[in-house]
């Protein structure tokens, strides 16, 4: 009897502690503040907006509009040249073009002409009321902005218009076609399907020499990059777009992640008759990026490194006990926010992904558990390229990737290692050079952080750092088109 009674006081002591925790936690919830979030609209093309609105538009010649080359890939860059004008005659050039599930993107730029009656767009920046600012050839092109809110797709040949208002009323136009890279035979590339112990898509080059081969490691949503894979094949590398979970074969989740799994691939890639074993290069972004550098810490088996946005600690899974990845069977140690910030963040977000970087930012308060999880960038033996934003608000890229750098110079890390940090961008700014980028920093469901100014000329010039760092470190291949 005694011990019945004994047992009921002590279920009695868990219940009531039980309920004063779910109480505690509540009451945090209820009390945070939740983080801010933005309207949804503000990156969509405003056609109620008119260029040179302000501006009182004389009566000028028609003129005439040069827009070379016909065809053109994403990343070449188009001249548009209007001659034949009156001397400071004003008018707008629009761009429009339907992308490849039938969205309209639109931009203008208004501009005055020279002394000689001339528009050139990389030569003049264009006026108040343009879609970009700045003296930008392909301003036209990275501004678009869609009728609904999407990202750009390009899996197809899109036929882009450009039309030129001349001050009396008459329009010049004209169409150009610009070709996308899913199309490997236009630079001799086969793509293969893996689907076994390795979940990959393989473009190599049908060519009989042996190539550098990249290894694409994408960021926490899984994806294959289609048309980045194809769009680095088409420099003359092999290229493996590797998936690491939520495929068959593969965890499910962003969770224990093997090292293993990486090892056991470049192993295989070492062994085809196509890839040069001793040119093998580790571009990842975000988590992927984080993947590669802890792999190269534990490996010596890959040339050279990009994280894009990547991290200088490992992180803990989405179940926030839980590692994202597991070396020897081991769970590596992970770094976490404060669980106060991880309920603000779950609050704000309500299952939609906003803003996590003050919940990533409090991590580093822990000390001794950042000293745990911190990626040991000393052993590894490669040259490294480090690229973030300084306005990333998924996780503090920029300050990570400074710690990176800090550390490997304390440890006299022999290889090279540099790191380019970019105003006004954010999370994400890897889409091809000169490809619209979403303003992900007025939309609601998504706080990336930069604006689409800054994450596009960040894309144009991190992709010029990749294919420079590849290019020495993988020593200069021939482009083949």
């Amino acid at each position: 009897m005694k011990i019945l009674i004994i047992i009921k006081n002590v279920l009695k002591v868990i219940s009531i502690a039980i309920l004063l925790v779910v109480i505690l936690m509540s009451l945090i919830y209820v009390c945070i503040t939740p983080y801010p979030s933005s309207p949804i609209n503000s990156q969509l093309f405003n056609s109620i907006t008119k260029p040179c609105k302000t501006l009182e538009i004389e009566t000028g010649k028609k003129g005439i509009l040069t827009v070379t080359p016909n065809i053109s890939y994403a990343e070449d860059k188009v001249n548009i040249h209007i001659r034949g004008l009156e001397p400071f005659e004003i008018g707008s050039l629009r761009l429009s073009v339907k992308d490849s599930k039938d969205i309209l993107w639109q931009s203008t730029a208004c501009f005055q002409a020279n002394e000689f009656g001339e528009i050139n767009p990389k030569k003049q920046e264009p006026l108040e009321g343009s879609s970009y600012e700045g003296t930008h050839q392909m301003g036209l092109f990275w501004a678009l902005k869609p009728e609904i809110l999407s990202s750009f797709n390009f899996d197809t040949d899109l036929n882009f218009n450009i039309v030129f208002d001349t001050g009396n009323g008459d329009s010049l136009t004209s169409s150009i076609l610009r070709k996308n890279y899913e199309n490997g035979e236009n630079y001799n590339i086969s793509k293969s399907e893996i689907r076994n112990k390795i979940v990959a898509n393989f473009y190599k080059h049908k060519t009989n020499n042996q190539r550098p081969t990249i290894i694409l490691l994408a960021g926490s949503g899984g994806n294959f990059q289609h048309q980045k894979s194809a769009y680095i094949a088409s420099k003359g590398y092999n290229v493996l777009d590797l998936k690491y979970f939520g495929a068959k074969n593969l965890p499910e989740q962003l969770e224990d992640i093997p090292l293993e799994y990486l090892h056991n691939t470049i192993n295989w890639l070492k062994i085809q008759p196509k890839v040069d074993s001793s040119k093998i290069a580790l571009i990842g972004r975000s988590k992927g990026a984080e993947y590669a550098l802890l792999y190269a810490s534990k490996y010596n088996d890959i040339n050279a490194l990009v994280s894009e946005v990547g991290s200088s600690v490992t992180w803990s899974s989405k179940r926030y006990f839980k590692s994202s990845w597991k070396y020897e069977d081991i769970s590596i140690p992970r770094a976490r926010g404060g669980l106060t910030e991880a309920i603000r963040y779950l609050k704000s977000s309500k299952g939609k992904a906003q803003s996590q970087l003050p919940y990533m930012l409090s991590a580093f308060k822990n000390i001794k558990r950042i000293e745990e999880s911190v990626i040991k960038v000393e052993n590894i033996k490669c040259p490294i390229l480090l690229l973030s934003g300084e306005d990333d608000l998924q996780w503090p890229s920029k300050m990570m990737s400074n710690q990176i750098k800090v550390r490997a110079e304390q440890y006299k890390f022999k290889y090279e290692i540099n790191h380019y940090s970019y105003e006004n961008a954010g999370h994400q700014f890897d889409e091809l050079p000169f490809i619209p980028q979403i303003d992900f920093s007025n939309i609601r469901t998504w706080k990336s952080g930069g604006n689409f100014q800054g994450n596009a000329l960040a894309s144009i010039d991190s992709w010029n750092r990749i294919f420079v760092f590849l290019n020495k470190q993988l020593e200069n291949i021939e482009f083949e088109k």
